[in-house]
Order: C-alpha cells, then sequence, then structure tokens
C-alpha cells in the first residue's frame, strides 16, 4: 500500500492476485441461511488516488479532501459475482467437456450502499435464488468487519472473519448466469471503431494518456502524466475527446478509454473475462461528468448507488485475447442531485459485447456555482 503521503509504489496485480479469496465454513445454522456459501477476500482492494504525492506543499486544501482510504468500487463490485461463480463452479455447472461453457454471467445487478475500506477484508454471502435448465440466479451480500485487520496491508488472515465483529451490509448484488444460445439475429449500433476513426487513428492506444487515477480537472492539473499507478487487472488509457465534446451538450457527449489486460487471464474462465470488462467499466466514470459540468475545481461528492452490467453475447465472446477494447461512455441523463452514467463495451473487432448502467450521487461545493482553477 502506498504511504499517506503517496510516494510508496504499490504493485500491480493480475485478476488472479487482486481477485483472490479463501473460502469460509458456510453458514447454515438456520433455515434463513440454508444453501449460503461464505467466502473471503485476502488482499486489499486498490486506493483511488493512493499514490499521488499528496503531501507537496502546493496542494490545495481542496484538493487533499479527496485523499482518503476508500476502497474502489470496483473491486467489491466483481468480487462479489466472481464468489457466485465459483459457487456455481463447484456445483459442476459452469463447464461441459463437449459444449464448453455452460452457465456464463449474464448480468450484476449491484447496490451501493456504504464505501469500502482498505484496511480489512470483504466477507461474502452466497445464496442461491432459482436455478433452471438455462437460467440462474444469486444474491450476493458483501459485509466488512468494524474494525481493520491484524494484517491490512494483506494477506489477511482467515482470524479476521472469525474474531472481528461484522458491519452493515456495505453491497448487494444480484447476479444472473445463462447458458450460451443461437444467434437468431444480431443487431448493433455502430461500432465505436467507425464513428471515432477519425480520432483513434491518431495515435497508438498506449500513445494516449494513461487513464487518471482520479480524473478530476483539480487533480489533472495538479498531477499530469502520474500514470497507472497500482491500478490492478488492466492498462487503460484515455482518448483526448476534446475536440469531439467541445461544441456538444452534456448529455451528447462522451469519453473513450482503450483498455487490454496486465496479466494474463486463463481463457477457460470466460467468467474472470466478463469480470474484468466490469471492473474497468466502473473506472472514474462519475468523476468525469464533474468536469463536464464545470465541477472539476469544485467537485463535492462523486459515489455509485446503483450499478448494472449486462452481458449481451455468449461468455465465450467476452475472452479478451488479442488487440484492445474500448469502453464508449455517456452521461445520458443528470437531475435531482445524481447522474446516469451509460458505458458500452467494444472488442477489438467492433462487437458490442456489454452494457453498463449506474446511477450514482453528483454534486458541486458551493451550490451550482463552479468555481475557477486554481
Amino acid at each position: 500500500m502506498a504511504s499517506a503521503g503517496g510516494s510508496a509504489k504499490a504493485p500491480r496485480l493480475g485478476f488472479l492476485e487482486a481477485m483472490e479469496m479463501s473460502r469460509l465454513p458456510d453458514n447454515n445454522n438456520d433455515s434463513n441461511s440454508r444453501d449460503t456459501h461464505r467466502f473471503m477476500s485476502q488482499r486489499p482492494a486498490w486506493q483511488p488516488g493512493a499514490e499521488l504525492p499528496w503531501n507537496r506543499p502546493d496542494v490545495p486544501p481542496k484538493a487533499r479532501s479527496f485523499h482518503n482510504s476508500k476502497a474502489y468500487g470496483g473491486h467489491v463490485y466483481i468480487q462479489a459475482p466472481l464468489a457466485a461463480a465459483r459457487v456455481v463452479e463447484a456445483n459442476g455447472t459452469t463447464r461441459d467437456a463437449n459444449n464448453g461453457v455452460k452457465f456464463g454471467i449474464h448480468s450484476i445487478q449491484g447496490v451501493f450502499t456504504y464505501g469500502g475500506h482498505v484496511d480489512r477484508p470483504f466477507i461474502y454471502s452466497v445464496t442461491k435464488l432459482s436455478s433452471g435448465r438455462s437460467f440462474q440466479t444469486f444474491l450476493v451480500t458483501v459485509r466488512q468487519p468494524k474494525h481493520p485487520s491484524a494484517n491490512p496491508s494483506g494477506p489477511f488472515p482467515l482470524s479476521d472473519a472469525a474474531d472481528l465483529p461484522l458491519g452493515p451490509v456495505c453491497f448487494s448484488c444480484h447476479v444472473t448466469f445463462k447458458r450460451p444460445a443461437p444467434n437468431f439475429a444480431d443487431e448493433q449500433l455502430s461500432s465505436a471503431q467507425d464513428r471515432f476513426a477519425h480520432i483513434l487513428s491518431q495515435r497508438r492506444p498506449d500513445e494516449w494518456e494513461a487513464s487518471p487515477q482520479l480524473d478530476m480537472d483539480i487533480l489533472n492539473d495538479l498531477f499530469p502524466k502520474e500514470g497507472h499507478g497500482g491500478f490492478p487487472i488492466v492498462d487503460m488509457y484515455k482518448v483526448d475527446m476534446s475536440s469531439w465534446n467541445a461544441d456538444r451538450p452534456v448529455p451528447e457527449r462522451c469519453e473513450l478509454l482503450l483498455y487490454k489486460l496486465y496479466k494474463p487471464v486463463p481463457e477457460e474462465d470466460a467468467n474472470a473475462h466478463i469480470l474484468c470488462h466490469a471492473f474497468e467499466a466502473d473506472r472514474n466514470g462519475l468523476l468525469t461528468i464533474g468536469n463536464h459540468l464545470g465541477w472539476g475545481y469544485n467537485l463535492a461528492v462523486a459515489a455509485s448507488l446503483s450499478y448494472t452490467f449486462i452481458v449481451h453475447v455468449n461468455a465465450e465472446e467476452a475472452v479478451m485475447k488479442d488487440g484492445w477494447w474500448i469502453q464508449e461512455v455517456c452521461w445520458p441523463r443528470v437531475s435531482a442531485g445524481r447522474a446516469v452514467l451509460e458505458s458500452r463495451v467494444w472488442s477489438p473487432e467492433g462487437k458490442h459485447v456489454a452494457s453498463g448502467y449506474q446511477d450514482g450521487l453528483t454534486a458541486p461545493r458551493e451550490g451550482n456555482r463552479a468555481m475557477g482553477k486554481l
């Protein structure tokens, strides 16, 4: 983990390392917890901005307010369905020797209720809600101990789950699994590769700026070119869309993120690849809308309330091999102190593989008045 001043560099982890879990004894002592399976995360979640040089004397208090110990929400968002997938696998229903994947993740419908901490594990309780020949549904509820781990930098000891009292549910989600189906029709919007070809052709994917650790105008100006930091699982680069967005109203603007796996994930584990896409799609979106609304120097809050991720194809089509994937992001509605973010995930071949729909809080500090730069 980074130091309080952000000077230490955290090691970057791949999916298999970052999402490592321990199986806990199942809690099946009463009828209300029947068929409930429990897991515990072993490694701390990534902490947005932890490695930025916050102790620099030119960093103003309004910028320092974004330096905290909260965990990246994408960690719990994908580790919860990963726990459900491991339950499905343990039942022998994810793969078939002749037909490949039997049940792949179809959707994740998550609700965030409390911010997560990086100094203690997440405890996952997985309960099957329904099971049919072609469709399964699971409920996952997530809690954290009320106190830091005995080893806050990880790996977390199993005693954390047994000895530390748990806090309230910080995240919950429904996860659905579906068998593959034939393609009776295949229609989609024109791909991001086609619509933005004139912009994407200007540079190679990794020549664009690395996706900021906290994508806010005030921090981007203070800490330019800080790179990926310890952000795990994928390499992400942000396309410069300023010329495209310049004369468009906010609901018609968009951002493009290019990404690929940082470390390999077994191709036969299609559900893990789906979760890598969902992890990437949660990055920075609700922060970025503040920049477009003129609050990039005056943002008070940006916090996810609910996040739905839907896979439109059979699971094996989401496997990341060669080439760069594209996340296309837009914000079609801002109202009532909230913004809705829509993401489209495009394969290197231009196939619309998945979509994300995120609703969250967003507001400026001083009423509706935007503040100028430093």
